[in-house]
């Protein structure tokens, strides 16, 4: 078969040949690097498909299977002329694997000639996220999203009479992101941005929409009014910022204990002087009493210890996020079960502990795929921001039915 007729990209990766197998073949690994959805059956004549949130589409079958060093796949595209063959190769190389992603198989004529442009692309675009991702565990295709580093709101024409800014509509800066373009071509607190690159910029829609027409690295022309005055500025977008984030268990359990502990001095102080009595209390019809929100605290707690074990062995949680409460009855089982303020404090306090120590004790298998860890941690580290915010409704519901006279803790 002619060169012409192939694409063939090839990138070494600092990684074991398994790892770099399943990243080819399994559903799982496939979503962190190419594909928004993927399944497969690795087996001969097993399925494997992928798909976009775009739209597109391609599925096709195992012919040839060679684990962890070779996989050959069919391929039908949505609205693609014809099949084509695609073949993964893994071998040894200095510094780690060598992978070989070869696409053959495209017919003669302009349909076919955009076929296999398209497929160069992809797979060149592919191929170096499959090594930053296995490597890194950072997904390029997140990373690269464009990022102007602004914080924002609208403008409105209120806001606009009251500053003297000869705009009505338009995107209004109330800071910058220190390492973003925008601080560093000189936009600052009160500019508003009406449009970006020829694009109009009246709400939060069209501005996200001009950007996405972009990558990290991409110079773009912001058209800005700055008080009476308008002018154009050059603004290079800049790559989105990584979290920083713990590497191992050890140390994601340590950070996620300290951020408890933080959090649950608040939580502690807002009940601590609430009888049983008063913690029964609901403020207003269809609104939580302070025990129905320990309730629910505890329970999406052990919720998120069954989440944290499906994708700590599977990857994914594609059902979503499903919480028992959902249930009707599940907070009155609760209640019913553990009716004392107190013993609900501690069962939420020791639900926590218990999810620390999950998370402390996660398998190798975990760590060693780098984005599913990767995306665990940030994950887990977002789980008290859960407990703020009904921090705050227990301080409301304290307010709403009175406080009461402390009872003793044993």
């Amino acid at each position: 078969m002619s060169k012409e007729n192939q694409v063939v990209h090839s990138v070494t990766v600092n990684t074991t040949p398994e790892m770099a197998f399943e990243a080819l073949t399994q559903a799982s690994e496939l979503r962190e690097w190419c594909s928004d959805e993927a399944r497969t059956e690795v087996r001969p004549g097993g399925r494997y498909e992928v798909r976009w949130n775009s739209g597109y589409r391609a599925e096709g079958r195992f012919v040839e299977l060679d684990p962890p060093r070779r996989a050959a796949i069919t391929l039908l595209g949505s609205g693609e002329p014809g099949e084509t063959r695609v073949e993964f190769t893994v071998e040894p190389a200095e510094g780690g694997q060598h992978v070989t992603i070869t696409h053959s198989g495209f017919g003669q004529g302009e349909e076919w000639e955009r076929v296999r442009t398209e497929s160069d692309d992809g797979w060149g675009a592919g191929i170096e996220n499959l090594k930053s991702v296995l490597e890194t565990g950072i997904d390029q295709r997140i990373a690269r999203q464009p990022f102007l580093g602004i914080l924002l709101d609208h403008l409105t024409p209120e806001r606009a009479e009251r500053e003297e800014i000869a705009a009505q509509y338009g995107i209004y800066i109330t800071g910058t992101v220190e390492g973003g373009g925008a601080a560093a071509a000189g936009l600052k607190s009160g500019d508003v941005i009406v449009a970006l690159d020829g694009d109009e910029t009246p709400t939060f829609v069209e501005l996200g929409a001009a950007l996405r027409r972009h990558q990290a690295g991409d110079v773009v022309t912001v058209e800005l009014v700055r008080g009476q005055a308008r002018e154009q500025v050059a603004v290079t977008l800049a790559q989105r910022p990584q979290p920083d984030l713990p590497g191992t268990p050890a140390d994601l359990a340590d950070r996620l204990a300290a951020r408890h502990a933080e959090v649950d001095a608040e939580l502690r102080a807002a009940v601590a002087a609430l009888t049983d009595e008063v913690a029964a209390q609901c403020p207003a019809e269809g609104e939580w009493s302070t025990k129905q929100i320990l309730a629910h605290l505890s329970d999406g707690e052990r919720a998120l210890h069954t989440i944290i074990v499906n994708v700590a062995i599977n990857g994914w949680l594609d059902a979503g996020a499903i919480y028992p409460d959902q249930i009707p009855g599940r907070i009155e089982a609760i209640l019913a079960v553990t009716p004392a303020l107190n013993a609900l404090l501690d069962r939420f306090l020791t639900d926590e502990r218990e999810t620390v120590e999950l998370v402390r004790r996660l398998p190798d298998v975990t760590v060693a795929h780098k984005a599913r860890f990767r995306r665990m941690a940030q994950f887990v580290l977002q789980g008290p921001d859960h407990t703020v915010e009904h921090v705050e409704q227990v301080k409301c519901c304290v307010d709403a039915v009175g406080g009461g006279a402390a009872l003793p803790r044993e």
